[in-house]
Protein backbone atom coordinates (compact mmCIF):
# COMPACT_ATOMS: atom_id res chain seq x y z
CA UNK A 1 0.00 0.00 0.00
CA UNK A 2 3.19 2.68 0.71
CA UNK A 3 4.30 1.38 -2.46
CA UNK A 4 1.00 1.99 -4.36
CA UNK A 5 0.80 5.27 -2.74
CA UNK A 6 4.27 6.42 -3.06
CA UNK A 7 3.89 5.66 -6.98
CA UNK A 8 1.04 7.40 -6.97
CA UNK A 9 2.22 10.56 -5.26
CA UNK A 10 5.60 10.76 -7.72
CA UNK A 11 3.22 10.64 -10.41
CA UNK A 12 1.39 13.83 -9.52
CA UNK A 13 4.69 15.55 -8.78
CA UNK A 14 5.13 14.74 -12.65
CA UNK A 15 1.83 15.68 -14.02
CA UNK A 16 1.74 19.28 -11.83
CA UNK A 17 5.40 19.68 -12.92
CA UNK A 18 4.14 20.59 -16.23
CA UNK A 19 1.59 23.35 -13.63
CA UNK A 20 5.09 24.94 -12.22
CA UNK A 21 4.41 23.78 -8.94
CA UNK A 22 6.94 21.41 -8.84
CA UNK A 23 10.35 23.00 -10.56
CA UNK A 24 9.24 21.88 -13.77
CA UNK A 25 9.66 24.54 -16.84
CA UNK A 26 7.79 22.13 -19.93
CA UNK A 27 4.44 24.16 -21.15
CA UNK A 28 4.62 26.48 -17.68
CA UNK A 29 4.05 30.00 -18.62
CA UNK A 30 7.04 32.41 -18.25
CA UNK A 31 7.49 34.43 -15.02
CA UNK A 32 6.67 38.30 -15.62
CA UNK A 33 9.74 40.27 -16.09
CA UNK A 34 10.80 42.28 -13.09
CA UNK A 35 10.19 46.37 -13.97
CA UNK A 36 11.39 49.54 -12.55
CA UNK A 37 9.16 51.29 -9.89
CA UNK A 38 9.16 54.10 -7.85
CA UNK A 39 10.88 52.83 -4.23
CA UNK A 40 9.46 53.74 -1.39
CA UNK A 41 11.41 51.34 1.30
CA UNK A 42 15.02 51.69 1.70
CA UNK A 43 15.73 47.88 2.04
CA UNK A 44 19.50 47.16 3.39
CA UNK A 45 21.39 43.90 3.95
CA UNK A 46 22.09 43.62 8.03
CA UNK A 47 23.57 40.31 7.89
CA UNK A 48 23.86 36.91 5.66
CA UNK A 49 25.30 33.37 6.42
CA UNK A 50 25.48 29.85 4.84
CA UNK A 51 23.41 27.37 6.61
CA UNK A 52 23.82 24.42 4.51
CA UNK A 53 22.25 22.54 1.28
CA UNK A 54 19.11 24.06 2.05
CA UNK A 55 16.56 22.22 0.43
CA UNK A 56 19.04 19.56 -1.59
CA UNK A 57 17.39 20.83 -5.23
CA UNK A 58 14.20 19.23 -3.73
CA UNK A 59 10.70 21.18 -3.31
CA UNK A 60 10.42 21.05 0.04
CA UNK A 61 8.95 23.81 2.02
CA UNK A 62 12.02 23.84 4.81
CA UNK A 63 10.63 27.13 6.85
CA UNK A 64 12.33 29.14 9.71
CA UNK A 65 11.51 28.98 13.60
CA UNK A 66 12.71 30.90 16.32
CA UNK A 67 12.37 31.02 20.09
CA UNK A 68 13.26 34.56 21.39
CA UNK A 69 16.28 36.24 19.69
CA UNK A 70 17.46 33.00 18.53
CA UNK A 71 16.56 31.82 14.64
CA UNK A 72 16.43 27.96 14.00
CA UNK A 73 17.25 26.32 10.67
CA UNK A 74 17.12 22.71 9.15
CA UNK A 75 18.57 21.60 5.98
CA UNK A 76 17.19 18.58 3.88
CA UNK A 77 21.21 16.86 4.41
CA UNK A 78 20.62 16.63 8.26
CA UNK A 79 21.94 19.78 9.36
CA UNK A 80 19.70 21.76 11.98
CA UNK A 81 21.69 24.54 13.33
CA UNK A 82 21.07 27.88 15.97
CA UNK A 83 22.00 31.60 15.15
CA UNK A 84 21.79 34.81 16.78
CA UNK A 85 19.18 36.67 14.96
CA UNK A 86 20.40 39.94 16.25
CA UNK A 87 24.26 39.07 13.76
CA UNK A 88 23.87 35.97 12.70
CA UNK A 89 26.47 34.30 15.22
CA UNK A 90 26.07 30.45 15.01
CA UNK A 91 25.33 29.57 18.00
CA UNK A 92 25.49 25.27 17.78
CA UNK A 93 24.80 23.02 14.73
CA UNK A 94 23.90 19.47 14.97
CA UNK A 95 24.31 16.85 11.96
CA UNK A 96 21.35 14.01 12.06
CA UNK A 97 21.77 10.91 10.34
CA UNK A 98 18.62 11.29 8.30
CA UNK A 99 16.87 13.19 5.43
CA UNK A 100 14.49 16.38 6.78
CA UNK A 101 11.67 17.28 4.61
CA UNK A 102 9.46 18.99 7.09
CA UNK A 103 11.10 21.05 10.19
CA UNK A 104 11.53 23.18 11.69
CA UNK A 105 8.98 23.33 14.46
CA UNK A 106 10.13 25.23 17.70
CA UNK A 107 8.46 25.95 21.21
CA UNK A 108 8.72 24.50 24.83
CA UNK A 109 12.82 24.43 24.88
CA UNK A 110 12.53 22.21 21.51
CA UNK A 111 13.02 22.32 18.45
CA UNK A 112 11.69 19.56 15.91
CA UNK A 113 12.35 18.38 12.78
CA UNK A 114 10.54 15.60 10.68
CA UNK A 115 12.00 13.10 8.16
CA UNK A 116 11.45 11.37 4.66
CA UNK A 117 11.19 8.10 6.76
CA UNK A 118 8.78 9.75 9.44
CA UNK A 119 11.19 10.15 11.83
CA UNK A 120 10.67 12.89 14.44
CA UNK A 121 13.82 14.21 16.03
CA UNK A 122 13.15 16.69 19.31
CA UNK A 123 16.55 18.72 20.01
CA UNK A 124 17.42 20.77 23.08
CA UNK A 125 16.81 25.05 21.97
CA UNK A 126 19.66 26.06 24.00
CA UNK A 127 22.60 23.09 23.20
CA UNK A 128 21.08 21.16 20.32
CA UNK A 129 21.32 18.01 22.23
CA UNK A 130 19.14 15.07 20.83
CA UNK A 131 16.70 15.16 23.32
CA UNK A 132 14.39 12.22 21.81
CA UNK A 133 13.19 10.54 18.49
CA UNK A 134 10.06 8.94 17.85
CA UNK A 135 8.13 7.59 14.33
CA UNK A 136 5.68 9.00 12.59
CA UNK A 137 3.06 6.71 9.71
CA UNK A 138 4.49 8.39 6.96
CA UNK A 139 7.03 11.06 5.58
CA UNK A 140 6.52 14.59 6.72
CA UNK A 141 6.54 17.09 4.61
CA UNK A 142 5.16 20.32 7.04
CA UNK A 143 7.08 21.82 10.01
CA UNK A 144 6.02 19.89 13.62
CA UNK A 145 3.67 21.83 15.50
CA UNK A 146 5.33 22.30 19.75
CA UNK A 147 2.12 23.11 21.99
CA UNK A 148 2.66 23.20 25.58
CA UNK A 149 1.41 19.90 26.47
CA UNK A 150 2.50 17.92 23.32
CA UNK A 151 4.65 17.82 19.24
CA UNK A 152 1.84 17.47 16.50
CA UNK A 153 3.11 15.82 13.35
CA UNK A 154 0.62 15.86 10.44
CA UNK A 155 1.96 13.30 8.10
CA UNK A 156 1.53 12.68 4.35
CA UNK A 157 -0.94 10.05 4.64
CA UNK A 158 -3.39 12.08 6.31
CA UNK A 159 -2.43 11.00 10.09
CA UNK A 160 -1.74 13.56 12.82
CA UNK A 161 0.26 11.79 15.74
CA UNK A 162 0.55 13.32 18.46
CA UNK A 163 3.53 13.05 20.95
CA UNK A 164 4.80 13.53 24.59
CA UNK A 165 6.80 17.06 24.91
CA UNK A 166 9.25 15.41 27.29
CA UNK A 167 9.81 11.75 26.28
CA UNK A 168 8.37 11.40 22.52
CA UNK A 169 5.74 8.78 23.35
CA UNK A 170 2.59 8.85 21.26
CA UNK A 171 -0.09 10.02 23.34
CA UNK A 172 -2.78 9.72 20.18
CA UNK A 173 -2.87 9.73 16.37
CA UNK A 174 -5.97 10.57 14.19
CA UNK A 175 -6.64 9.29 11.01
CA UNK A 176 -8.24 10.75 8.25
CA UNK A 177 -9.53 9.88 4.72
CA UNK A 178 -6.66 10.44 1.90
CA UNK A 179 -7.20 10.91 -1.91
CA UNK A 180 -4.73 8.91 -3.99
CA UNK A 181 -3.35 12.11 -5.84
CA UNK A 182 -2.39 14.99 -3.91
CA UNK A 183 0.19 18.04 -4.42
CA UNK A 184 2.78 16.64 -1.97
CA UNK A 185 1.96 18.51 0.30
CA UNK A 186 0.50 18.61 3.94
CA UNK A 187 -0.83 21.39 5.57
CA UNK A 188 0.76 22.50 9.02
CA UNK A 189 -1.57 22.15 11.96
CA UNK A 190 -2.35 25.72 12.90
CA UNK A 191 -3.00 25.38 16.70
CA UNK A 192 -5.07 27.83 19.61
CA UNK A 193 -6.26 26.73 23.11
CA UNK A 194 -6.22 23.36 23.12
CA UNK A 195 -7.48 22.76 19.40
CA UNK A 196 -5.94 21.83 16.24
CA UNK A 197 -6.76 22.77 12.96
CA UNK A 198 -5.87 20.58 9.84
CA UNK A 199 -6.56 21.06 6.25
CA UNK A 200 -6.44 18.31 4.11
CA UNK A 201 -6.00 16.79 0.74
CA UNK A 202 -9.81 15.71 0.14
CA UNK A 203 -10.72 19.65 0.93
CA UNK A 204 -11.84 19.14 4.19
CA UNK A 205 -10.77 21.34 7.78
CA UNK A 206 -10.76 19.30 10.90
CA UNK A 207 -10.75 20.52 14.36
CA UNK A 208 -9.00 17.91 17.09
CA UNK A 209 -8.67 18.13 20.55
CA UNK A 210 -5.36 17.82 21.74
CA UNK A 211 -5.46 16.54 24.88
CA UNK A 212 -6.87 13.33 23.22
CA UNK A 213 -7.05 13.94 19.31
CA UNK A 214 -10.74 13.69 19.33
CA UNK A 215 -12.20 14.90 16.62
CA UNK A 216 -14.68 18.04 17.08
CA UNK A 217 -15.91 18.71 13.92
CA UNK A 218 -15.31 18.68 10.43
CA UNK A 219 -15.94 20.87 7.34
CA UNK A 220 -15.95 20.66 3.83
CA UNK A 221 -14.48 23.70 2.67
CA UNK A 222 -13.89 23.06 -1.14
CA UNK A 223 -15.00 20.25 -3.29
CA UNK A 224 -13.11 18.52 -6.43
CA UNK A 225 -14.27 19.58 -9.64
CA UNK A 226 -13.35 19.01 -13.28
CA UNK A 227 -12.89 16.04 -15.87
CA UNK A 228 -9.39 14.31 -14.85
CA UNK A 229 -7.93 13.90 -11.60
CA UNK A 230 -5.19 17.16 -11.81
CA UNK A 231 -8.31 19.32 -11.98
CA UNK A 232 -9.66 17.90 -8.97
CA UNK A 233 -6.93 18.32 -6.86
CA UNK A 234 -8.35 20.35 -4.04
CA UNK A 235 -5.46 20.45 -1.38
CA UNK A 236 -6.01 22.69 1.79
CA UNK A 237 -3.16 24.32 2.51
CA UNK A 238 -1.87 25.65 5.86
CA UNK A 239 -4.32 27.08 8.51
CA UNK A 240 -4.71 30.43 10.24
CA UNK A 241 -6.61 31.12 13.55
CA UNK A 242 -7.54 34.59 14.97
CA UNK A 243 -10.37 35.35 17.60
CA UNK A 244 -12.42 32.42 17.12
CA UNK A 245 -11.82 32.60 13.41
CA UNK A 246 -9.95 30.06 11.05
CA UNK A 247 -8.88 31.01 7.51
CA UNK A 248 -8.00 28.43 5.18
CA UNK A 249 -6.99 28.03 1.49
CA UNK A 250 -6.44 25.20 -0.76
CA UNK A 251 -5.65 24.57 -4.86
CA UNK A 252 -8.36 24.41 -7.07
CA UNK A 253 -10.65 25.41 -3.93
CA UNK A 254 -11.39 28.03 -1.77
CA UNK A 255 -10.09 31.08 0.00
CA UNK A 256 -12.29 30.23 3.88
CA UNK A 257 -13.34 31.70 6.87
CA UNK A 258 -14.43 29.20 8.90
CA UNK A 259 -16.32 30.07 12.96
CA UNK A 260 -13.60 28.14 15.16
CA UNK A 261 -15.63 27.04 17.63
CA UNK A 262 -18.63 25.02 14.89
CA UNK A 263 -16.77 24.51 12.02
CA UNK A 264 -19.43 26.80 10.10
CA UNK A 265 -18.21 28.66 6.77
CA UNK A 266 -18.94 32.41 7.37
CA UNK A 267 -17.13 33.29 3.53
CA UNK A 268 -16.15 31.50 1.01
CA UNK A 269 -13.58 32.89 -2.45
CA UNK A 270 -13.18 30.38 -5.32
CA UNK A 271 -9.68 31.11 -5.45
CA UNK A 272 -6.60 28.59 -6.30
CA UNK A 273 -3.72 28.82 -3.72
CA UNK A 274 -1.08 26.22 -1.82
CA UNK A 275 0.28 28.82 -0.05
CA UNK A 276 -0.13 30.00 3.38
CA UNK A 277 -1.53 33.38 4.18
CA UNK A 278 -1.30 36.55 6.15
CA UNK A 279 -3.57 38.63 7.83
CA UNK A 280 -2.86 42.21 9.39
CA UNK A 281 -5.61 44.55 10.52
CA UNK A 282 -8.73 43.92 8.48
CA UNK A 283 -6.87 42.27 5.63
CA UNK A 284 -6.17 39.07 4.95
CA UNK A 285 -3.11 38.56 2.45
CA UNK A 286 -3.17 35.63 -0.37
CA UNK A 287 -0.41 34.54 -2.98
CA UNK A 288 -3.09 32.43 -5.91
CA UNK A 289 -1.30 29.36 -7.73
CA UNK A 290 -0.17 31.56 -10.52
CA UNK A 291 1.79 34.41 -7.86
CA UNK A 292 -1.47 36.78 -7.84
CA UNK A 293 -0.93 38.70 -4.49
CA UNK A 294 -4.22 39.54 -3.30
CA UNK A 295 -5.74 41.55 -0.34
CA UNK A 296 -9.15 40.69 0.68
CA UNK A 297 -11.15 42.16 3.67
CA UNK A 298 -11.20 39.52 6.44
CA UNK A 299 -14.90 39.99 6.98
CA UNK A 300 -16.68 39.33 3.70
CA UNK A 301 -13.83 37.81 2.06
CA UNK A 302 -14.12 41.02 -0.81
CA UNK A 303 -11.28 41.96 -2.63
CA UNK A 304 -9.57 44.99 -1.89
CA UNK A 305 -6.89 45.26 -4.33
CA UNK A 306 -4.97 42.37 -6.49
CA UNK A 307 -1.53 43.10 -8.07
CA UNK A 308 -0.44 41.03 -11.09
CA UNK A 309 3.43 42.62 -11.89
CA UNK A 310 4.77 39.12 -10.14
CA UNK A 311 2.28 36.39 -12.44
CA UNK A 312 4.36 33.08 -12.21
CA UNK A 313 7.52 33.73 -10.02
CA UNK A 314 6.53 31.39 -7.60
CA UNK A 315 6.43 33.34 -4.85
CA UNK A 316 6.35 32.59 -1.41
CA UNK A 317 4.05 32.62 1.31
CA UNK A 318 3.61 36.45 2.62
CA UNK A 319 4.68 37.86 5.58
CA UNK A 320 4.06 41.46 6.93
CA UNK A 321 6.35 44.17 7.65
CA UNK A 322 5.72 47.61 9.12
CA UNK A 323 3.71 49.05 5.67
CA UNK A 324 4.71 45.86 3.21
CA UNK A 325 3.48 42.93 2.63
CA UNK A 326 6.71 40.63 1.79
CA UNK A 327 7.33 37.72 -0.51
CA UNK A 328 9.88 36.09 -1.84
CA UNK A 329 10.32 34.77 -5.53
CA UNK A 330 11.91 31.99 -7.62
CA UNK A 331 15.48 34.20 -8.21
CA UNK A 332 15.93 34.91 -4.94
CA UNK A 333 14.44 38.95 -5.04
CA UNK A 334 12.40 39.51 -1.90
CA UNK A 335 9.31 41.87 -3.40
CA UNK A 336 7.67 44.96 -1.12
CA UNK A 337 4.02 45.61 -1.93
CA UNK A 338 2.14 48.14 0.28
CA UNK A 339 -0.36 47.13 2.74
CA UNK A 340 -3.00 49.53 1.75
CA UNK A 341 -2.60 49.34 -2.22
CA UNK A 342 -0.39 46.45 -3.26
CA UNK A 343 1.81 49.28 -5.23
CA UNK A 344 5.04 47.75 -4.95
CA UNK A 345 7.27 49.77 -3.11
CA UNK A 346 10.84 47.97 -2.72
CA UNK A 347 13.26 44.83 -3.93
CA UNK A 348 16.00 43.55 -2.50
CA UNK A 349 17.62 40.07 -3.84
CA UNK A 350 19.14 37.76 -1.29
CA UNK A 351 21.25 34.97 -2.69
CA UNK A 352 20.87 32.44 -6.08
CA UNK A 353 18.28 30.54 -4.76
CA UNK A 354 14.52 30.36 -4.75
CA UNK A 355 12.68 31.77 -1.78
CA UNK A 356 9.73 29.43 -1.47
CA UNK A 357 8.51 29.80 2.90
CA UNK A 358 7.08 33.12 4.54
CA UNK A 359 9.93 35.28 5.53
CA UNK A 360 10.19 35.72 9.70
CA UNK A 361 9.39 39.13 11.12
CA UNK A 362 10.43 39.79 14.53
CA UNK A 363 11.55 42.90 16.72
CA UNK A 364 15.02 41.39 18.19
CA UNK A 365 17.36 43.13 20.53
CA UNK A 366 16.78 45.57 23.41
CA UNK A 367 15.36 48.35 21.82
CA UNK A 368 12.84 46.54 20.06
CA UNK A 369 12.75 48.83 17.09
CA UNK A 370 11.75 48.59 13.74
CA UNK A 371 11.64 44.38 13.13
CA UNK A 372 14.14 42.80 11.20
CA UNK A 373 12.63 40.47 8.33
CA UNK A 374 14.39 37.12 7.51
CA UNK A 375 14.80 34.85 4.46
CA UNK A 376 15.72 31.73 3.83
CA UNK A 377 16.40 30.76 0.62
CA UNK A 378 16.49 26.69 -1.17
CA UNK A 379 20.55 27.27 -1.25
CA UNK A 380 20.38 27.21 2.45
CA UNK A 381 21.54 31.18 2.48
CA UNK A 382 19.52 32.72 5.27
CA UNK A 383 19.81 36.80 5.45
CA UNK A 384 18.73 39.36 7.81
CA UNK A 385 17.16 42.75 6.28
CA UNK A 386 16.23 45.91 7.81
CA UNK A 387 14.15 48.55 5.92
CA UNK A 388 13.37 51.84 6.75
CA UNK A 389 11.03 54.72 4.47
CA UNK A 390 12.45 56.44 1.39
CA UNK A 391 13.66 60.16 2.41
CA UNK A 392 12.19 62.05 -0.10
Amino acid sequence: MRRRLAILMAMAAGLLGGCGLFGSHRNVAPPAKLRPFPARLKVTRVWSRGTGNGTGGYDLGLRLARIGGTLFVANENGTVAAYRAQDGHKLWRRRLKARITGGAGAGQGLVVVGTRRGRVFALDARTGVPVWTAQAPSEILAAPVVGPHGVYVASLDGHVTAFGLTHGHPLWIAAHAHPALTLFLTARPAYASGILYEGYANGELVALRTTDGERLWTSAVAQPRGGDAVERLIDLAHPLYTQDIVYVDGYHGAVAALDARTGRILWGRPLSSYRSMALGGQSLYVVTAHSRVMALANASGGTMWTQKALLNRRLSSPALAGPAVVVGDLAGYTQWLSRRTGQLIARKRVGEGAIRVAPLVASIGKDRGLPLVFVLTTTGRLTALAFRPERP
